[in-house]
Order: structure tokens, then sequence, then C-alpha cells
């Protein structure tokens, strides 16, 4: 099974909070206490995303942090990769792959397995902040879409409200 983990659960609710409040300071202590995290699992993701580039902080009794970049130009993809690491759905899909696995010389799955991590990947590094959290709906990519090469789905910009 895909799935995100928790910190990255929270990095996208976190960084929600950094769109729908676009050029406002927040600190840790208030965005832990609005949004129930834990103060140091908020901490630690608000630094991780400042060394990433995503946000910027600023010290002092009026200090908190912000978006960096606007919401338009920060993808899903990033925002996984400073939580998480690189996406890959199995060692082998990675991109430089050392000789780590038993079966490697019958193995029918490494090709298709790079085939299906490269779409995961261009899908999530197509999917911005700002599309992610307005009310337009993201569009699925079928199991097909995946194998086939299709194009990378389309978002209807016509409705590109972040008001929240």
């Amino acid at each position: 099974m895909i799935r995100f983990s928790k910190m990255a659960d929270y990095g996208v609710l976190l960084l929600g909070h950094f769109v729908r409040h676009a050029g406002e300071l927040a600190s840790s202590n208030a965005l832990a206490e609005a949004y129930h995290m834990p103060r140091p699992v908020v901490a630690n993701l608000l630094k991780e995303f400042c060394k990433g580039g995503l946000l910027e902080s600023k010290r002092g009794l009026h200090g908190g942090y912000r978006l960096a970049l606007p919401a338009e130009s920060i993808t899903l993809l990033q925002v996984l990769a400073v939580i998480d690491g690189p996406v890959q759905l199995t060692d082998c899909a990675a991109e430089r792959v050392v000789d780590f696995c038993d079966y490697t010389d019958v193995c029918p799955s490494r090709s298709p397995m790079r085939a299906v991590n490269q779409r995961i990947v261009q899908f999530l590094d197509s999917l911005t902040l700002a599309e992610l959290l307005s009310d337009v709906p993201v569009e699925p990519l079928s199991a097909a879409a995946l194998f086939a090469g299709a194009a990378t789905p389309s978002v209807d910009s016509s409705s590109t409200s972040l008001d929240s």
C-alpha cells in the first residue's frame, strides 16, 4: 500500500495554514495549539521546512514562520522530500541502485516499478500547494495512465480560490 507518513500529513496541514494566511507570521507554539499537535513535532517540521527553503523564519518577540515561496511554486514532491526524503516505491526504483538484491538477475519487475515510480514522482511534482489546498478537485491518475505514458492530469484552473 502506498501511504504518506504521519509526519507528511502534519507537514501538509501546517503548510496549509501558511497558504491560507499568506504573508502572516505564525509561531510554532501557536501552530501546535491551533492544530492539536505536539510542540516538538511542529518545531522540528518548521525547522526542516526552513532548511528545505519552503519556509522562512523571523526571530524575536513578534517573530515566527511564513512561506518563503508562493504556494503556486511549492510542489507536494518538495514537501515530501523535505520530510521523508526521496519518493520511491521500492529500493530498486531509485535512480542510483546499489547491488543489494539477490534477485536482480531474475527480477522482471525492476523496470516496470521504476516506470510507476517515475509517474508518481511526476504527478507529485506537478501538484502545487495552491492546487492541493484549493477547492478544485485534483484529477486522479488511472492505472492505465501510470503505465501507458499518458500526460500528467490537469486541474481546472477556472476556480482557484484559496479562501478557507
